[in-house]
């Protein structure tokens, strides 16, 4: 049913996740700050942050499933740009975890939270890396052709790349 690579599509939550994260944040920091949230909503950064490194570990295991496939038409060392970049959000991403935990202490750890904020920023920086890299490996080096059918990979390596769906839906046009 689903033939394309699940590593493409699960990659989203972590980006999503990761830029939300500094915004929420800083308005919860805001928030608790002047009284205007009860320390416990915290826990609502802490859940995102949660979000956000449970959805890059799946993502970097879902990418690992794919290397092996990938590595037929692109380079290797492109490939392990892109993984270590993946694997850098998910140790960061770890760490907001952990930092955004302390958040829930103390009513008075204003500066641990506005941390959290600044940090889960700064951290958008390798974020756009790795989707950057990842971006590369499909649109630059053609890593999404390692998930072609055998003889749309041949016709592509050929140079005579037809997309068969493509033909059909103009047949039913020129009728």
């Amino acid at each position: 049913m689903f033939e394309l690579p699940l590593h493409p599509v699960v990659v989203h939550f972590p980006i999503v996740l990761g830029m939300l994260l500094p915004f929420a944040a800083l308005i919860f920091w805001w928030a608790i700050k002047e009284d205007h949230l009860h320390l416990k909503a915290w826990i609502l950064v802490a859940a995102l942050a949660l979000g956000y490194g449970v959805s890059s570990y799946v993502a970097v295991e879902m990418g690992e499933e794919d290397e092996e496939k990938v590595e037929e038409v692109v380079s290797e060392k492109v490939i392990e740009e892109h993984e270590e970049a993946g694997e850098l959000i998910l140790w960061v991403s770890g760490g907001l975890f952990l930092f955004s935990l302390a958040g829930l202490a103390w009513k008075d750890l204003h500066a641990v939270r506005l941390g959290v904020a600044v940090l889960a920023l700064v951290a958008v920086i390798p974020l756009v890396d790795a989707g950057h890299t990842g971006g590369q490996l499909v649109y630059q080096y053609g890593a999404a052709n390692a998930h072609l059918p055998e003889k749309q990979q041949a016709m592509l390596n050929s140079g005579k790349f037809i997309h068969e769906d493509y033909d059909k839906d103009k047949d039913k046009d020129d009728d």
